[in-house]
């Protein structure tokens, strides 16, 4: 499948070194026309951008909050007044509020609002908004970046786990939903070592490294995932048309667990 000429809407990629910055580089390597979305990091998704359009393709910053259903028509517009068409989608969009499971007083009401509108209705929103136009393209795809936590129930937070286990079967729902015209998949990594979390831990930078050594010592293989192998996964899933309502655990084999510490020989 060539994805030149083609057209993606990147939503949540603002960060340089984000699973959204990652995919937009790869997909403009491709000759992928794209559509970068962020809320905030103007200047960050303006320099993706930049890098980007050095492939030759054309790339529109679409700065808004996609929980609004206005500013998903809103940069729908956008998309088809430029390309007339758009062939992938991928929503990378996401929020959490760390809080110890034990403590269920430190989360309200009010965060598992927010946390619910950014990682279930902002997907939903989107894909509402395109549905008719992403139906039309003969090799459509929307992959929902979710968690593993969506499976595991372990996370940043309950009401985070939660809202990427809603994520999960809205996933599963749209898949049927949008079937058979466009394929809906999500992928679900653990940790992953990219500027959300370095922005997160600015502060803290011990508490940083102590966080990626856990994370290395409680994988098969003692790596730490990158934005760019999540990237190359959403890559294999928009280039493979058999692949659809998947929910695509990415974790180093964390899931399965290290088997018995074996003698050295």
């Amino acid at each position: 499948m060539s994805l030149k000429s083609s057209v993606a809407v990147l939503t949540g990629a603002g960060r340089q070194n984000g699973i959204g910055a990652a995919t937009a580089r790869l997909l403009a390597q491709q000759g992928c026309h794209l559509l970068i979305n962020c809320l905030k990091n103007t200047q960050q998704a303006e320099r993706v951008a930049e890098e980007c359009r050095q492939e030759g393709v054309e790339v529109i910053v679409h700065i808004g909050n996609l929980t609004q259903p206005s500013i998903c028509q809103e940069m729908k517009n956008l998309v088809m007044a430029k390309w007339g068409r758009v062939d992938v989608i991928v929503n990378c969009l996401g929020n959490t509020k760390s809080a110890p499971y034990e403590k269920l007083a430190a989360l309200q009401l009010e965060d598992f609002e927010k946390i619910f509108a950014v990682n279930v209705y902002a997907p939903f929103l989107i894909a509402q908004a395109f549905q008719e136009f992403i139906s039309q393209s003969p090799h459509a795809v929307v992959i929902n970046i979710s968690s593993a936590a969506g499976i595991t129930g372990k996370g940043s937070s309950i009401a985070y786990a939660a809202a990427k286990g809603a994520e999960n079967t809205l996933t599963l729902a749209l898949a049927q939903a949008l079937s058979p015209e466009v394929r809906v998949n999500a992928i679900c990594p653990s940790f992953v070592d990219s500027s959300w979390w370095e922005e997160s831990f600015a502060e803290k930078e011990a508490q940083y490294q102590a966080l990626l050594k856990n994370m290395k010592e409680n994988n098969l293989h003692s790596r730490v995932l990158k934005p760019e192998n999540i990237a190359q996964m959403i890559m294999s899933v928009i280039l493979n048309p058999g692949i659809s309502g998947e929910l695509i655990r990415m974790d180093a084999g964390a899931h399965i667990g290290k088997a018995n510490a074996r003698e050295k020989r």
